[in-house]
């Protein structure tokens, strides 16, 4: 419900929150100060929308009254949620100020103005030249270099129905179609086509994708190389990566592969008031706690999977 209302109250076109939000006649919405962005007619008296291309009269463009006071409220509560977040200081402790680095950002990817937020854009935001930028595979790498000490951070993927995130070594290859593989740089988990969920491990683990998953929770303990991801709605862990001994690491996004989607936003998010465990955790009676055998699958899977293709194979139950 939360993330639902954050997507509805966020402006499509520059990231923030709606200012004087303004809807085409097709539902589109975005702040009124955007609309000069949008493409206009040069035979009418309107603008297209840039997901149906419906054309729009001027007449027709009207103020969203009902989403300009959600939004209000909404930016009234935000201090007082941030004062809430700074009250433990456990989190400000292993917090870190995460943000995108559009110096390698891949040529397709929108970046957000305070870089925290990226989405595949299907035309280019910029040029590809560059040898630090990911020129194949719509990927972007974080900041800071991560080379010692503890770090977390969050990531809001939302409804998105493709994504990798984690971490990788910084020399990692940047050029042509990415493997995401511990043996090449990468500790990342990534779901695709909405339904399959896996780490990047060697070989691969196939994850139990939990139903609710919207915000994960990255923990990197440097000193001893050990990389964990948890589920921030209720502490869940999800996948463990050990024996990392690249030097420095890079926090990484991809919010798009197969199924580029202008919609699927990824977003760096605050600490929140609880953080996940240290290390490994104490696995139950009957087994690991969320994670699964891999699943049998052939060579020519990984490979598949490698360059961002979804094996076939059966789902393991919610």
């Amino acid at each position: 419900m939360a993330q639902h209302l954050r997507e509805a109250c966020t402006c499509p076109v520059c990231f923030g929150h709606l200012e004087t939000p303004m809807s085409l006649e097709c539902g589109y919405v975005c702040c009124q100060r955007c609309l000069d962005s949008l493409w206009k007619e040069p035979l009418a008296e309107g603008l297209l929308c840039p997901q149906c291309s419906i054309l729009s009269e001027k007449d027709s463009i009207v103020h969203h009254v009902q989403l300009d006071r959600i939004v209000s409220k909404i930016k009234k509560l935000e201090p007082r949620l941030r004062a809430i977040l700074q009250l433990n200081p456990r989190i400000k402790k292993f917090q870190v100020d995460v943000t995108l680095d559009v110096d390698t950002a891949h040529s397709h990817l929108a970046i957000s103005p305070d870089l925290r937020s990226v989405r595949y854009a299907r035309s280019a935001q910029r040029g590809s030249s560059g040898a630090q930028r990911f020129d194949v595979s719509a990927c972007v790498l974080g900041s800071p270099r991560l080379e010692s000490g503890r770090s977390y951070w969050e990531v809001d993927v939302g409804t998105s129905r493709e994504w990798d995130v984690g971490v990788c070594a910084d020399a990692a290859s940047r050029r042509g179609p990415l493997q995401l593989s511990t043996e090449h740089g990468f500790w990342t988990v990534g779901l695709r086509l909405g339904q399959i969920f896996a780490a990047c491990t060697e070989p691969m683990t196939e994850l139990r994708l939990l139903p609710r998953l919207r915000r994960l929770g990255i923990l990197l303990d440097a000193e001893l190389g050990v990389l964990t991801f948890c589920d921030v709605a209720d502490g869940g862990h999800i996948f463990t990566f050990t024996g990392i001994t690249a030097r420095p690491l890079r926090p990484f996004f991809s919010p798009a592969n197969t199924l580029p989607d202008d919609r699927g936003i990824l977003r760096i998010c605050p600490v929140p008031s609880r953080s996940p465990p240290l290390g490994p955790p104490r696995q139950p009676p009957g087994g690991p706690v969320c994670t699964t055998e891999p699943p049998a699958w052939e060579p020519e899977h990984k490979a598949q999977w490698c360059a961002g293709q979804v094996p076939g194979g059966e789902l393991l139950p919610s």
